[in-house]
């Protein structure tokens, strides 16, 4: 007879920040449920919504919520364990990149919102004080779902010491792309726009320049930390860069197109330069 193999337990700890995860996307994925089927919750002007773009737009906003939901499952249960690593690594290296500097940016965030807005914007006040308020705390609960997750299942990366090699081509190119990318957020931080968004130009600048000296420093010292910061630079500068394309290309404003492209092929690069320096399983 074969023996039962048993389950490993989970944690109540674990049980608790995936389903915090999870309530955070409820009420994200409220508003997009309520504007993709026509209602009007959070809405001043309903016709806001009305549009073939925007559909699709919230469609995709609303999707990746729900990739968020499946993720945080997935890095709690024995079953995430199974799944390949390319179809677990992207989507959480991505989602790192757009919601990492809405954590880091949330205290001019909420300065921000505590202005009066002004009165002839298309959504209720509250509405952004909801979006924002769900993405820190996904991005807060996510990520640590995904750091426990990362530390049992790619425990040697913490252990071992960097492969030996150097950052190539990739490597070299995606700094340049950095520095590159610091510059274009820098500017922008002391141009136009809102108070949120300008401090998010200079949390990504940071973050760029933080990945950059990381990679290049990769064969000194301790190796995971500067994993971690390309990780997070580098996902900052292709998840922000993409959807900042995506918007670009969708209203019709190519200004900081050459900028965002560099940003995401330099993302792009540094992480495979580093995934290419990762420790030994042995």
């Amino acid at each position: 007879m074969t023996a039962a193999v048993a389950t490993p337990k989970i944690s109540s700890a674990r049980l608790i920040v995936c389903y915090a995860a999870i309530l955070g996307t409820l009420p994200y994925l409220t508003l997009k449920a309520s504007w993709v089927t026509g209602g009007s919750l959070g809405l001043r002007d309903p016709s806001f919504v009305d549009s073939d773009l925007m559909l699709f737009a919230n469609l995709l906003t609303g999707g990746m919520d729900v990739v968020a939901v499946v993720l945080a499952l997935a890095f709690t249960y024995s079953w995430g364990r199974r799944i390949a690593a390319p179809l677990v690594l992207f989507p959480i290296w991505i989602g790192t990149g757009l919601l990492a500097p809405i954590v880091l940016d949330l205290p001019v965030i909420v300065a921000d919102l505590m202005k009066p807005q002004p009165a002839g914007t298309p959504l209720e006040n509250w509405v952004w004080a909801v979006v924002y308020g769900g993405f820190a705390w996904q991005g807060v609960l996510l990520l640590t779902a995904f750091v426990l997750y990362a530390r049992d299942r790619w425990w040697f990366v913490v252990t071992g010491t960097v492969r030996p090699g150097t950052i190539g081509v990739a490597g070299g190119l995606g700094i340049t792309a950095a520095l590159v990318t610091a510059i274009g957020h820098t500017i922008w931080a002391f141009g136009s726009g809102g108070m949120s968004a300008r401090g998010q130009d200079i949390v990504i600048a940071l973050l760029a320049l933080l990945a950059a000296v990381a990679l290049a420093t990769v064969s000194r010292g301790r190796f995971w930390p500067r994993l971690v910061l390309v990780w997070t630079g580098a996902g900052a500068m292709a998840g922000s860069g993409a959807w900042g394309l995506f918007s670009a290309f969708t209203m019709g404003s190519a200004g900081h197109v050459p900028v965002l492209a560099v940003q995401v092929t330099g993302g792009v690069l540094m992480m495979t330069s580093i995934l290419r320096r990762l420790p030994h399983t042995a």
